[in-house]
């Protein structure tokens, strides 16, 4: 869950979490790499790092941008490669990484998972898949509304899974 302000990791084999762990690096933090690197205030940084998405940054700036987020993207990167490393007592870790978290939307930090060999001092027994968790995969809880369309809401969606699951109990 690549959420604002942290990145929270659960480790979970054969159904059950085996662990938890959690670093400061989110989503702001890649907005103030954008907004120290151009100079805006931070509002105007967001959109410009939502905007590389959807190729609206103006060529000038977009090297720019993509450079600041890059800095923030390789210590976010130390960060997943040290939390999934304290997880010593697992003969292997789970070879599928499920994103969530509103952070988790920035297709860079999508591409370097995939793409890179982060992994390979890693207790992993083969090259993890990536993929964002779609809402339709919490089980238990359904969107009435049909708003609820991406990644982004599965925290929240847990979350009410949890009290449900308290509350019947």
């Amino acid at each position: 869950d690549v959420g604002g302000g942290t990145t929270d990791i659960a480790v979970v084999n054969d159904g059950g979490v085996q662990g938890t762990k959690m670093f400061g690096i989110g989503g702001r933090a890649f907005t103030r790499g954008v907004e120290r690197a151009v100079g805006v205030e931070f509002d105007e940084a967001e959109q410009l790092k939502l905007g590389l998405s959807v190729n609206s940054v103006p060529p000038q700036k977009a090297v720019t941008v993509e450079a600041a987020l890059s800095k923030v993207l390789d210590v976010w990167m130390s960060g997943v490669e040290l939390a999934l490393s304290e997880f010593t007592k697992l003969d292997h870790l789970p070879h599928r990484i499920y994103l969530c978290g509103g952070g988790s939307s920035l297709q860079m930090l999508v591409d370097r998972l995939h793409d890179s060999d982060w992994y390979t001092k890693l207790p992993f027994t083969r090259k993890p898949i990536i993929e964002h968790i779609h809402p339709d995969q919490v089980v238990g809880i359904t969107d009435q509304s049909g708003k609820v369309k991406d990644h982004t809401y599965v925290t929240a969606m847990g979350l009410l899974r949890v009290g449900l699951d308290t509350i019947q109990y």
